[in-house]
Formats: structure tokens, sequence, C-alpha cells
């Protein structure tokens, strides 16, 4: 296992400590809540990234993780499953666009804050154009 994955749970704990010190602070504000979130948010990944650090380097794990990156290898470099990642991206793309513009009709229908319908309207804009724009570049990279 590449030391990097260990690297990144650090990383993460400090930053999750980071949010943990923030919350203590400013425990009696209205946005201690949401630091507690994200340090919570951010240590527990990383301590579970540590240890699947120290797990899978045990020298009685080293065979199962080897057949596992092997399968992992297998299914990332599969036609038929990066066929199938595109055709799932697509309909998600397309679901994703719907869901926004539904909201947005909703957002306006119930006489939402004006700032939430512009921002699903500026969401929607964004979402369409950046789907243009990433078509544009990997057509032209291909």
């Amino acid at each position: 296992m590449k030391k990097n994955r260990l690297y990144t749970g650090l990383g993460f704990i400090i930053a999750g400590s980071i949010f943990l010190s923030l919350f203590i602070v400013m425990r009696d504000t209205e946005r201690a809540s949401l630091l507690a979130g994200f340090a919570g948010a951010l240590i527990m990944p990383g301590i579970m990234e540590i240890y699947r650090y120290f797990y899978w380097t045990r020298p009685e794990n080293k065979a199962e993780y080897e057949k596992r990156m092997k399968n992992e290898r297998i299914n990332l470099h599969d036609e038929r499953k990066v066929m199938l990642r595109g055709y799932t991206a697509q309909v998600m793309y397309k679901i994703t666009i719907l869901v926004i513009a539904l909201l947005d009709f909703a957002a306006a229908l119930f006489h939402a804050d004006k700032w939430v319908a512009l921002m699903l309207t500026a969401l929607l804009i964004f979402e369409i154009a950046g789907g243009y724009v990433v078509y544009g570049y990997y057509d032209k990279k291909m």
C-alpha cells in the first residue's frame, strides 16, 4: 500500500483537529455545530485510512491485498466497465439537470426567497455550460 494513503489519513486528522480546536474556541457561536461536524467528518475518515494502511501493510495480509489490487486494475481497464461508467455518468448528469430544473421551478412556484431561485438557476446554467466545456475539452484531447 502506498505511503500517500497514510499521509492522507494524517492530513485528515490534522485538518479535523484544527476544526475541533476552532469548535472549542468558538463553542458559543451559531456556527459551532458546523465546526463540530467538519471535525467529525475529517477525523473519522482519517482514522479509518490510517487503520487500513496498517492493516494492509501487515505481512499476513499482503497476498490478499495484491489479489485485490490485481482485480481492481483489471476492472479499471475492462472495456465494458469503462463504457458502463461513461453511460452511468451521462444518465446521472441528465438526472441532475432535471432535478435542479424542477427545484428551480418549485422555488419559483412556492415563492421561495429570490436568492434561492437565483442560486438554483445559476447552478443549472453552470451544470449545462460545464458539460459543454468538458465535452469540448475531451473532444479535442482524444
